[in-house]
């Protein structure tokens, strides 16, 4: 029940409170007109009994055959009488009585069960004369089973009613928050200035939506202030970098220049060059967040990019006896930025190069499938803890905190973007120990 819509959680919860509700409403009816009953039957008893003793006052009662054809007359197949004088001598017993049928020590009204069926029993003294009445409560009980038969046959029509009602006055009051939901779905980085529909209705969801247009409002700002700071410091640091590249390779190529000096010039480029990557990286992050990556879709050979990043895998992996593996069938056509799924295999196998250990092995693959195009590369290296798995796309994000490794945790996130850019993924396939597997997927089309 936890993944079913909103709408019918809420007919579900109506129609078992209605249910409740009417068991509970009938339960209470059921006791307050059995008591009410019960009550006017014992009315009903008290004055049967005041008339009866009002018809002996005429009567020599203490003789029985004068006593008996008076009560006769009175009792009826729902009215049993017995009468007893001051010495319990027994003047007069209904004849659907038993031998001692009535003749119990309780004097208050109470229930009691005579040939199978349940009377009201009293006992009522007057003159030295006790009389005890017994009233049938046939129809008292049929009452009370009527109304739980009435309950039982109103809970269907009543679970129908609250269902049906529950689920309309529930799309009803949703129909708002649906909306909502459809306008949020809709806002991405690229259309980040939209905002949620006010309902006509000014109430709480007119108040929430108002309170979440005003969050979207400053997460706008925010947005868009830190795109523009990192565009406008990468694109600043551009020129001066490119100056300082060029002063230290002059210095490098001028015939005066001391060879211990050359080294620290040589030390001093690796480090420009590295300067001028990190800007480049954060300039392209820059544009994929403001979603202004410019993507020049061709049609190109996969397998011919990746022959060629091989070859030099086999450069880098060369310090560390890494052994290359490759799986690629002998073409994989697809329609991409050359450039940019080439950056997104480079950075995976590079990955894969540096997080090895020594005599490991690097496994890059390529097969089509359906409408996709899927490469795998994956190390033999140390696993990637599970706690870290989940943040290694994040920027500036390192798995391994590692700092003899160079770089500055961009790779996998620049990846992953322009992945995206093209409608594919990059994922985390498996790090178990054995195998770190990450796999690029790519439309065909």
């Amino acid at each position: 029940m936890k993944n079913w819509p909103l709408r019918w959680k809420t007919a579900l919860y109506a129609a078992v409170l209605g249910v409740v509700a009417t068991i509970a409403g009938a339960s209470t009816t059921w006791f307050v007109m059995r008591y009410s009953e019960v009550r006017a039957l014992d009315r009903k008893m008290v004055a049967d009994a005041a008339h009866i003793f009002h018809v002996l006052r005429s009567t020599r009662a203490e003789e029985a055959a004068a006593v008996q054809p008076q009560l006769a007359s009175l009792a009826t197949r729902d009215r049993l009488f017995e009468l007893r004088d001051g010495g319990g001598r027994l003047l007069y017993r209904s004849s659907a009585l038993g031998a001692s049928a009535l003749s119990d020590a309780r004097t208050e009204l109470h229930n009691q069960q005579i040939d199978g069926r349940e009377f009201r029993v009293g006992t009522f003294a007057e003159n030295g004369l006790t009389l005890r009445v017994a009233a049938d409560k046939t129809d008292v009980n049929r009452l009370g089973l009527d109304i739980v038969l009435g309950m039982l046959a109103a809970i269907p029509t009543v679970l129908l009613v609250v269902v049906l009602g529950g689920r309309w006055v529930a799309r009803q009051a949703l129909g708002p928050v649906e909306a909502i939901r459809q306008a949020a779905a809709g806002i991405t980085v690229s259309n980040l200035a939209q905002r949620l529909p006010m309902p006509a209705a000014h109430d709480e969801i007119g108040g929430l939506v108002s309170v979440l247009n005003t969050m979207l409002a400053r997460l706008q700002g925010s947005f868009e202030q830190s795109i523009r700071f990192s565009a406008d410091a990468s694109h600043q640091l551009k020129t001066p970098i490119t100056v300082l590249r060029a002063g230290i390779e002059e210095i490098l190529t001028d015939p005066a220049t001391p060879p211990k000096q050359g080294l620290r010039a040589q030390a001093l480029l690796h480090q420009v060059h590295q300067l001028t990557s990190t800007a480049e990286n954060l300039l392209l992050l820059a544009r994929a967040d403001a979603g202004r990556l410019e993507l020049q879709r061709t049609e190109f050979d996969l397998v011919e990019v990746l022959d060629g990043l091989c070859d030099d895998t086999r450069a880098l992996a060369e310090p560390n006896a890494l052994t290359v593996e490759t799986d690629l069938p002998a073409h994989l056509p697809v329609c991409a930025d050359r450039a940019s799924v080439a950056l997104i295999a480079q950075n995976l196998v590079e990955n894969s190069v540096k997080y090895n250990e020594r005599g490991g092995a690097v496994r890059i693959a390529g097969r089509a499938i359906d409408d996709r195009v899927e490469v795998t590369v994956a190390n033999n290296g140390d696993a990637i803890p599970a706690e870290r798995a989940s943040h290694i796309f994040d920027r500036f994000y390192r798995a391994r905190g590692d700092g003899r490794i160079p770089g500055h945790g961009l790779g996998l996130s620049i990846a992953r973007e322009l992945a995206v850019a093209h409608g594919g993924a990059v994922s985390l396939v498996r790090s178990d120990g054995e195998w770190t597997e990450f796999r690029l997927t790519l439309p065909r089309a």
